[in-house]
């Protein structure tokens, strides 16, 4: 199916996919390709209109809109984060940069895969996965594949998700899809909450049981951000760290100032992780989610 929509406000195809939010996204001779919805969509975009080929007519101009958030009035966003001169510059460079919304399932596991890794890696692991357990997909000639439903990972074993090229991830996947498979994560019930409510549930123990092994606050932020719109979100790695210590040293204590310094190897305790997200989501406001993926982009650019 062919269809073209009018954007008619800032929106950046470009910057939005190129951010670190999704990993299926392929950029082939000027097109976008992605595997969303069990479908597959091509899109290109000309000024401000975006050109649309779907091997669904599930993936319609509706679906395409809802999932690169264009209802969003991003001139007001960009004014509500606007408080300083990085993020000024930020906006500046990477305009049209917004966050998509992901279908949740697979927000949550392609970010349980991210942790301590690259950008490359984590695509790299993500599609071994499809690969193997994915429902194969046919558009223009070529072959796709959907990302796994959860019932597939619960059922696969340990052995055959690390020949994914998983690690200790393997195990935490399976867990966190069986619990998704058996009803434990209810994702109608987390988009309900509150985002510090939301937040606190998939970080959880359930009896004593962690409820999503491998989920930590950066996950949970990650999934909140990219697929429940808890826009004050602010996913938090050694590159935002080692950003707000560069642009925002007031905002911190001396002693969170050393301990990210460039060049000492540190993890993010729970502790720090919270303080930093705190202290952030304060000073951005409502939409603190969106000054984070701008200044994301100007740290991975060499930005200051």
């Amino acid at each position: 199916m062919e269809f073209t929509i009018g954007i008619g406000s800032p929106f950046s195809l470009e910057y939005t996919l190129e951010s670190g939010q999704a990993f299926r996204w392929q950029n082939k001779g000027g097109w976008w390709y992605g595997i969303v919805s069990g479908g597959v969509l091509k899109v290109k975009q000309e000024g401000d209109t975006l050109r649309c080929v779907s091997s669904s007519d599930l993936i319609d101009s509706a679906f395409v809109r809802r999932y690169f958030r264009l209802d969003v009035e991003l001139e007001k966003v960009l004014s509500s984060i606007m408080k300083d001169d990085t993020i000024a510059l930020a906006v500046q460079k990477f305009y049209g940069l917004r966050l998509i919304r992901q279908e949740r399932w697979e927000c949550l596991a392609s970010f349980l895969l991210a942790t301590n890794s690259n950008i490359p890696r984590i695509k790299k692991m993500v599609q071994a996965v499809c690969a193997r357990f994915g429902e194969p997909l046919q558009f223009e000639g070529t072959e796709y594949r959907a990302f796994p439903k959860p019932e597939v990972l619960a059922e696969a074993t340990v052995s055959d998700l690390r020949a994914c090229g998983l690690g200790y991830r393997a195990p935490f996947l399976k867990h966190v899809a069986a619990s998704v498979e058996e009803g434990r994560v209810d994702f109608s019930e987390l988009s309900l909450l509150d985002y510090e409510e939301a937040r606190e549930a998939l970080v959880e123990e359930l009896r004593g049981e962690k409820l999503l092994l491998g989920v930590g606050p950066k996950v949970a932020d990650c999934v909140l951000l990219y697929s429940f719109d808890k826009d004050e979100a602010f996913p938090i790695d050694i590159w935002i760290a080692r950003q707000v210590v560069r642009s925002y040293p007031k905002l911190l204590d001396p002693g969170m100032i050393l301990k990210l310094a460039p060049k000492r190897r540190v993890k993010i305790g729970r502790g720090d992780y919270d303080r930093i997200s705190s202290i952030v989501r304060s000073y951005f406001g409502p939409y603190a989610g969106y000054a984070q993926q701008y200044l994301f982009m100007l740290a991975r650019s060499g930005g200051s």
